[in-house]
């Protein structure tokens, strides 16, 4: 009798994926087993579609030693990357902890290790689907979701791990997940809107990141009806910070404050925000693990954050360790979504596209264009403890 594992392999040979076409094969990489803004992978689950992908060039299929095709999830990270692999590894260890927690019911996860995510990602991806993979989940960064979704890859099923760049939608096997801070920024901008704020002082930093922040932000609170009435740059330098509380009081008619500065600089400026004005913010501002006595200039600050950090009674979150050692919160934060991610590979594997994902990282939805988005949770500063918010 053929098995439940074998079925899945056949319907999903026969209908969500074409014929397996790739390049000319190089090396193996075998098994061996944080997102740094600059490297372009971003922190909660917002991509864009991507149409006219140009043509996909005709590649030979590598040769494979009999015996060595099986049907698997493949997950290639850059884990021996120098700036990646920290963080590729948070990752890794997250899609391993909930392919355990899985069990014997779940494909098998082939792990490859790659040092880049340029033309070692493309090899990558044709090995593992000439040697059987049902679905290939990788491209961590934004240049290599966008290379792998243009390759011949993406004929076969792909789970992408960043948003494409200068695509205007997906192809129809490849699917998209990622953790943006810009998704962050605008969930909190509707977030002010239902608490009934509609005039915004806007202050940030001059990093490429504060500024994709603040724009995203802007954008959805402009949508939203919601008006601007002053932008406030924060050097970041200490004698600057008094002069931000000047800037406010000569504003008028602002009912809310929201910042996109990282941590130190949201800790700095915090004090000198009236506590009349309600302040907004995201999770590049706010570290849910830091002891009280740091989060404490952040009292009242609300922005939006994931289960794992906030819910820890969660249904999903109890299930899942937490990851051992002395992991950063941003290695944390990859580490939950590894564990979605590995979730949302079984329901793609399904055929349960539709359904929603309560996951550790947020309620996970598939939008138009195969994109996932997350709804994450409303929380706040409270006395350096971060929790959740009480709406009525």
């Amino acid at each position: 009798m053929i098995s439940r594992f074998k079925a899945l392999a056949l319907v999903l040979c026969t209908s969500l994926v074409s014929p397996a076409v790739s390049a000319d094969p190089g090396p193996y990489t075998t098994y061996p087993d944080e997102i740094d803004p600059a490297t372009g992978m971003s922190r909660a689950t917002v991509v864009k579609p991507l149409t006219d992908a140009p043509p996909v060039p005709e590649a030979r299929v590598p040769r494979v030693p009999p015996g060595a095709v099986r049907p698997h999830i493949a997950l290639i990270l850059p884990t021996t990357s120098e700036p990646l692999g920290r963080l590729a590894e948070a990752v890794r260890l997250g899609f391993a902890a909930a392919s355990e927690a899985a069990g014997r019911e779940s494909p098998p996860v082939v792990m490859t290790a790659i040092d880049n995510e340029g033309p070692a990602l493309i090899e990558a991806c044709r090995d593992a689907q000439a040697r059987g993979a049902l679905l290939v989940v990788a491209a961590m960064t934004r240049d290599g979701a966008t290379a792998l979704a243009r390759s011949e890859c993406q004929r076969r099923a792909l789970l992408l791990l960043n948003e494409p760049q200068n695509l205007p939608e997906l192809p129809p096997n490849v699917y998209a997940v990622s953790l943006s801070l810009e998704h962050e920024a605008r969930q909190v901008a509707l977030l002010a809107v239902a608490d009934g704020w509609h005039s915004a002082i806007i202050i940030t930093s001059g990093s490429p990141l504060a500024r994709r922040v603040q724009d995203a932000f802007e954008r959805e609170w402009s949508r939203a009806a919601g008006e601007i009435r002053a932008r406030i740059t924060f050097t970041g330098s200490a004698d600057d910070a008094p002069l931000v509380r000047d800037r406010i009081a000569s504003v008028r008619s602002a009912d809310m404050v929201f910042m996109a500065l990282d941590q130190p600089e949201a800790r700095s400026v915090r004090p000198y925000i009236t506590g009349m004005l309600p302040l907004y913010a995201t999770s590049m501002s706010v570290n849910p693990r830091a002891e009280a006595i740091v989060n404490v200039d952040l009292q009242g600050a609300r922005y939006v954050e994931m289960p794992w950090f906030v819910q820890p009674d969660h249904p999903a979150v109890m299930v899942y360790p937490t990851p051992r050692g002395s992991a950063s919160v941003e290695q944390e934060r990859l580490y939950a979504f590894g564990i979605d991610t590995f979730r949302l590979a079984l329901q793609l594997l399904r055929s349960d596209r539709k359904a929603t994902l309560d996951g550790v990282t947020g309620k996970i939805t598939l939008e138009p264009g195969n994109l996932f988005s997350r709804a994450m949770v409303p929380a706040e500063v409270d006395g350096g403890r971060v929790i959740p918010m009480r709406h009525p």
